[in-house]
């Protein structure tokens, strides 16, 4: 092996150790979900456009017009869009581990393979979105760029979940067990997508669903990350155990 090889190596375990996965998980739950939580207080209470999920976009909450404190969402997305990427990986190592040491066998599936490297990159492009939406907020739009990665941000996230569910119904895992591997697969086969493209065709409707169908797929996706999250501080907080 390289030392360029084994640098790597070694960067990547640190990324995806167990104690760095906790400190990630917790700190984005309370960045993201405080962030946010406080954004549309403030902007329902100091805001002065009688803000709500029918009338507005969850990007008015990034810009000075609707709240005093557009820096929150800006905070939440980037934030997580960032602490994200350890449990991308962390999926990725422990859905579809590549055998090293004896414990790793056998290998998974061809297929499981297959099902995480599509997962992972559609995830990794979804934290993408989420970073530039934060960077590009309506206040500091730049060619439609908000728009885009906001585009980005729920079509990414909604095609990574159907091939996680796929994985998670189908091909044995320890990540999530039984039997809550089957509604989480479910969920993320049944729900996001159809949500997401009923978003889609609706995003130009000048009657308002535009904005709330935004809301629903915001609320979808939480409702699937976070099970997946809690699951992944699970299982990581198992394999410290076992350290000890």
């Amino acid at each position: 092996m390289s030392v360029t090889e084994s640098w790597i190596d070694r960067i990547y375990n640190k990324i995806t150790a167990p104690k760095t996965i906790k400190i990630c998980g917790y700190s984005s739950l309370l960045l993201f979900f405080g962030s946010i939580s406080l954004g549309v207080i403030i902007a329902v209470a100091f805001g002065g456009h009688n803000y709500n999920i029918i009338d507005h976009w969850i990007s008015d909450l990034g810009s000075y017009e609707y709240t005093p404190a557009p820096f929150l969402l800006d905070l939440a997305v980037i934030s997580a869009g960032i602490l994200l990427f350890p449990f991308h990986l962390y999926l990725e190592k422990y859905l579809a581990p590549i055998p090293r040491i004896p414990e790793d066998l056998p290998a998974p599936p061809r297929m499981a393979y297959r099902l995480i490297s599509l997962s992972f990159f559609f995830n990794c492009l979804g934290s993408v979105g989420m970073i530039g939406v934060g960077v590009f907020s309506e206040d500091r739009d730049i060619a439609g760029l908000h728009f885009i990665f906001s585009v980005l941000l729920f079509g990414s996230f909604a095609i990574g979940a159907i091939f996680l569910g796929l994985r998670f119904t189908f091909i044995k895992q320890d990540l999530i067990p039984k039997p809550y591997n089957f509604p989480v697969g479910l969920y993320s086969l049944c729900v996001p997508l159809p949500v997401g493209f009923i978003a889609a065709i609706n995003v130009f409707d000048s009657t308002g669903l535009a904005k709330l169908m935004e809301w629903v797929i915001f609320f979808v996706l939480i409702g699937l990350i976070v099970p997946i999250f809690v699951m992944s501080l699970r299982h990581a907080e198992k394999q410290l155990q076992i350290k000890k």
